[in-house]
C-alpha cells in the first residue's frame, strides 16, 4: 500500500478533470431544493386541477417530514445519478487496460481500488451532508421551522451516507465482474431498487440488511439496538465486496 498516496492523488486529479463528484453534488443539491418548493406549490397545483387543497393539510410539511421525503426520493433518483456517474470510474481503466502499467512498475490492485473508493466515499459523504442541510434550511424558510436540530440532521446524513458507501462498493464489485460501466450500473440499481427492498420484507433480515439504514436515517433519533447491527453488517459487506473486487482485478486477463 506504499503507492496509495500516489494513486489517491491521481484519482483526485482525474476527478477534477471529469467533474464526477461535481455532477453528483449539483444533482443532489437541486433535488434538495426542489423538495420543499414542490410542496410549497402543491396547494396551487391541486386547486388548478380542481382538487380539494385540504388534501395538502394531511401531508407532513415539517422539516423532519420533508427530509424523510427527500431521503425516499434519493433512494431512487439519487442512486440513479450516483451509479451512472461513477460506474465509469473503474470500468474505463479496466476496459482500456490502464491498470496493467502501474502494476508492472510495482503498483498493486489494492491501492488502485482503495484509492478510488476512498476518494468517492469522502466525496459522497460531503455531498449528502450538504444536501441534507440545504433541505433542512430551505424547508425552514418556506415552512415553519419545527426543531430539526443540526445534530439530528448530521446523524441522519451520516447514516444515509453509509448506505451509499455500500452501493459504491457494490458498484465496483459488479464493474470487476462485467467490465462494463452500464451493465454494472444497471445491476447495482436492480439490487438497490428491487432485490434489497424484497429481502427487507423478511423480518429476520431487517436488522442486518444495509437497506435498513435508509429507514434509520429517517428516524432522527439514534436507536443503538437497531442501528449497531446494521452498521456492523454493512461495514462487513463493504469489506467483502472490496476484497472481491481487488481479487478480481488482480487475476484479470488482458483483452
Amino acid at each position: 500500500m506504499k503507492n496509495f498516496p500516489a494513486y489517491f492523488q491521481k484519482e483526485l486529479i482525474e476527478n477534477l478533470r471529469t467533474y464526477r463528484l461535481f455532477i453528483i453534488l449539483i444533482a443532489f443539491v437541486i433535488f434538495a431544493l426542489m423538495e420543499p418548493v414542490i410542496y410549497r406549490m402543491l396547494p396551487r397545483i391541486l386547486a388548478s386541477e380542481g382538487l380539494d387543497p385540504e388534501v395538502f393539510g394531511m401531508m407532513d410539511t415539517s422539516q423532519q417530514g420533508l427530509l424523510r421525503s427527500y431521503i425516499g426520493n434519493m433512494i431512487q433518483t439519487g442512486i440513479l445519478v450516483f451509479t451512472l456517474t461513477l460506474s465509469g470510474a473503474l470500468a474505463h481503466e479496466i476496459q482500456k487496460n490502464y491498470w496493467i502499467l502501474p502494476r508492472t512498475k510495482g503498483g498493486n490492485a489494492s491501492a488502485l481500488i482503495l484509492s478510488k473508493y476512498m476518494l468517492y466515499s469522502f466525496g459522497i459523504i460531503i455531498v449528502i451532508l450538504i444536501s441534507f442541510f440545504i433541505n433542512r434550511f430551505y424547508t425552514g424558510v418556506l415552512f415553519e421551522s419545527t426543531g430539526l436540530t443540526v445534530l439530528w440532521t448530521l446523524q441522519s446524513g451520516l447514516i444515509f451516507s453509509l448506505y451509499f458507501l455500500f452501493i459504491l462498493a457494490l458498484l465496483f464489485f459488479f464493474v470487476s465482474l462485467t467490465r462494463r460501466s452500464i451493465a454494472a450500473a444497471v445491476t447495482t440499481m436492480l439490487m438497490s431498487f428491487i432485490v434489497m427492498p424484497l429481502l427487507f420484507n423478511f423480518q429476520a433480515l431487517q436488522r442486518f440488511l444495509p437497506y435498513g439504514l435508509v429507514q434509520e436515517s429517517g428516524l432522527f433519533v439514534i436507536n443503538r439496538y437497531s442501528l449497531l447491527p446494521l452498521i456492523a453488517s454493512t461495514t462487513l459487506l463493504i469489506f467483502i465486496l472490496l476484497w472481491g473486487t481487488i481479487k478480481r482485478v488482480k487475476h484479470m486477463k488482458i483483452y
